[in-house]
């Protein structure tokens, strides 16, 4: 009889998350599916029984499990609000971001809810301790639900329940604790697949250029597309730097990418190693967690066995994404991060400014001695943007096109460093996502940014400008800057 009350409440739990789903979205149609129902019993038992085998209070498992279920669908929710994507078995990542850069996530959480988490995070230890059996039997039982429900996960098939990524139509026939844990375990069976690196020939050719500049723009975007169909609350600035850029480009128009207002690093790892998302499988959704496979795909590889020096330059803490593990594992011989950089923090420029990133790589291009490679990732137009009331939303849009402004006049002033510089080069500039702003800016199917190829000659010359915007991916952009960029390298360039 002892055993009655934690069955009870394991089954009253797993109704109440299968119930509790239908508030995730997209909207789920329809009664729930086998398949959304076995999924949401076994992880709702998974949860259940690790908190009963802790605590060996039933009562305070089901609560728990079910308070744990309602936080990841409001914040799927909201991320699906603001980003225009759910959450998404990878964003576990981003609990280690949290803590290095809160800034970046906590404008996001309603202030109800961050006094909601903080006062779970301080209720739970007590709670625990309050409510502990030291009867052995439920911690028994909570340990055997434990076992029992993970063994029937693994004995899913999660290649045929889910065999391509398509998170939206998955949250409707898996769920979304479901599909989450069923994409994590297919993005693991596609690693484990896959080699331990990916090798290439051996790069044949030699420096097309004497510099070669590739800038990744944080959030830059055109001021009118974000407004497209509807009048903007405030004047768009015009970006005469851009303008001026497109008048110039062998190539130009819109790349693109598949995130809104982060993923950065989807943007990037298409640009730095080429390979189109599609292909990718569920490695797609955060590439940069497995890229250092790729390492021989990526542009400083090759460049840097065709003879260039490859240089990273980003003004900010280089732990975010991994960078300072692979940008040097990719080939860059010599990484540049914020402490290169003097800079005082305020409101209104939380962030080192891409003008005094122009000028760092202004004094690369002047010191060097040999065909250099410089890809640089700018900062200073990272959201969140300062949003006071009682006008929150149109001041945050002031502030984001402001940093835009001064985003354009970086690219100016990388084109007159080229064109004084007496040398050949390669000025490549792309925004890498638009931007999310809560109230002003929010998602939808269209997220192209700009990018412009810019060529120059000994004397500073523009050469083939092209008349007519082209549309390109990530990865076919990483592909026109190789062929602008190597000579001589024929099939030996992957």
């Amino acid at each position: 009889m002892q055993l009655w009350p934690p069955f009870i409440s394991l089954i009253v739990t797993a109704i109440s998350v299968c119930l509790m789903g239908n508030m995730v979205r997209p909207s789920i149609s329809g009664f729930p599916s086998l398949r959304r129902c076995v999924l949401d019993g076994l992880l709702s038992g998974v949860q259940f029984g690790g908190w009963l085998a802790l605590s060996g209070a039933p009562v305070l498992a089901a609560c728990l499990t079910m308070a744990l279920s309602a936080c990841l669908i409001i914040g799927s929710n909201i991320k699906l609000s603001i980003l225009g994507e759910p959450m998404l078995f990878c964003d576990v990542v981003a609990a280690r971001s949290f803590l290095q850069n809160p800034k970046f996530y906590l404008f996001s959480i309603p202030v109800p809810g961050r006094i909601a988490l903080v006062g779970g995070m301080i209720a739970l230890p007590l709670l625990l301790a309050v409510c502990f059996s030291l009867n052995p039997l439920p911690h028994l039982a909570g340990f055997a639900c434990l076992i029992a429900c993970v063994i029937a996960l693994r004995a899913i098939p999660a290649a045929r329940w889910a065999p391509v990524p398509d998170m939206p139509r998955d949250i409707d026939r898996l769920g979304l604790p479901g599909s989450l844990f069923l994409y994590w375990r297919r993005w693991r069976d596609e690693l484990a697949s896959l080699p331990e690196t990916v090798t290439v020939p051996p790069v044949m050719g030699h420096p097309a250029r004497d510099i070669v500049i590739v800038v990744q723009c944080e959030s830059f975007a055109m001021p009118a597309d974000l407004f497209a169909g509807r009048s903007a609350p405030i004047p768009l600035p015009d970006l005469p730097g851009l303008k001026r850029a497109q008048g110039m480009a062998s190539d130009w128009g819109t790349l693109n990418v598949s995130g809104f207002g982060a993923y950065t690093m989807r943007t990037e790892y298409g640009v730095l190693f080429g390979q189109e998302e599609d292909a990718l499988g569920f490695r797609a959704y955060d590439p940069f967690l497995s890229a250092n496979r790729d390492v021989a795909l990526s542009l400083p590889a090759i460049m840097g066995q065709a003879g260039y020096e490859c240089v990273f330059a980003h003004p900010h803490d280089l732990q975010f994404y991994g960078r300072s593990r692979l940008m040097p594992a990719c080939g860059f011989t010599r990484i540049i991060g914020e402490d290169a950089f003097t800079h005082t923090p305020r409101p209104d420029m939380p962030y080192i400014e891409d003008t005094a990133l122009a000028r760092q790589i202004g004094q690369l291009v002047s010191k060097s001695t040999k065909p250099t490679f410089i890809y640089a990732v700018t900062m200073e137009n990272h959201g969140p943007w300062p949003a006071p009331s009682p006008d929150g939303p149109k001041t945050a849009l002031a502030h984001y096109l402001r940093h835009l402004r001064n985003s354009d006049r970086m690219l100016g002033d990388l084109m007159d460093t080229l064109a004084a510089s007496g040398r050949s080069g390669l000025l490549v500039f792309f925004g890498d996502h638009r931007p999310s702003i809560p109230g002003m800016v929010t998602p939808n199917d269209a997220r192209g940014t700009p990018y412009v190829v810019i060529p120059f000659d000994a004397q500073g010359r523009d050469r083939q400008p092209r008349s007519q915007a082209e549309a390109l991916t990530p990865a076919q952009l990483h592909h026109l800057i190789l062929r602008d960029s190597v000579s001589q390298a024929g099939t030996c360039i992957p």
